[in-house]
């Protein structure tokens, strides 16, 4: 599947991907396994529209909006951003409710645990070959808050999680999609909140979501995952029965 925009990646599909893929990734991706996709073969970066061009007008534009929102950033912006780094189920109970916990539905935080961890490898695969520098390394004196990545910026890992698992949750949960959707936009806004990435990382994250979700529903042993997930979710005390 390739994208539409003309002249897109050929730069990146030129140099051969084996030799690419994992070999500049950070050391944590070290502790991630795959258990659905397998993220070599998944090259979002042959998927993804490329990110703007350096100098242009367009990456000016992303620069610009990441200074006025870590400008505008607040105290409670802060707590938000350090209680939205881990990438868990227990993100969504705001949305879900209190029984959406790790401890409250073993089994669907389990299944949300490796999506992330599938989702994340394919992120780190393609952000080494798309190789995008952080708004903080383009400008060092940037007001980061938070740790500041070792990895490249496009697409976003936390942009993507909030929209896969949005995806993945959906499901499970039809009449909460809208409210899951609107919190993975919030949750991916973050990013650019805290100085760490751009808008258009942001979008590249959702649509990276898109691709591996699309994925994922076709593979057998996540659709048997995600079965005992929905019978977790329909049992007693469930979401359907809340």
């Amino acid at each position: 599947m390739e994208h539409p925009v003309s002249g897109m990646g050929r730069r990146w599909r030129a140099a051969p991907l084996a030799m690419l893929l994992f070999a500049a990734l950070p050391a944590a991706a070290g502790t991630l396994h795959s258990t659905y996709i397998d993220p070599s073969a998944m090259a979002l970066q042959r998927v993804l529209p490329p990110p703007p061009a350096p100098g242009s007008e367009a990456a000016g534009a992303d620069m610009r909006a990441v200074e006025t929102a870590v400008h505008a950033r607040t105290p409670e912006d802060q707590q938000r951003i350090t209680a939205n780094l881990p990438c868990t189920l227990d993100r969504f109970t705001e949305v879900l409710g209190p029984r959406f916990t790790v401890e409250a539905m073993p089994v669907t935080a389990a299944l949300i645990a490796r999506v992330f961890q599938d989702g994340e490898l394919a992120v780190l695969a393609a952000k080494a070959v798309i190789d995008r520098p952080r708004p903080y390394t383009l400008k060092p004196d940037l007001a980061t808050f938070g740790h500041r990545s070792a990895s490249a910026s496009y697409p976003s890992g936390h942009a993507t999680f909030g929209y896969l698992a949005a995806a993945v949750l959906g499901q499970l949960v039809p009449d909460k999609r809208r409210a899951l959707y609107a919190f993975a936009a919030s949750y991916g806004a973050n990013r650019m909140i805290a100085g760490t990435h751009f808008p258009s990382d942001l979008e590249a994250g959702k649509i990276a979501a898109a691709v591996i979700a699309e994925t994922l529903f076709k593979d057998p042993r996540f659709q048997a995952d995600y079965a005992r997930a929905a019978a977790e979710v329909a049992a007693p005390g469930g979401a359907a029965h809340r």
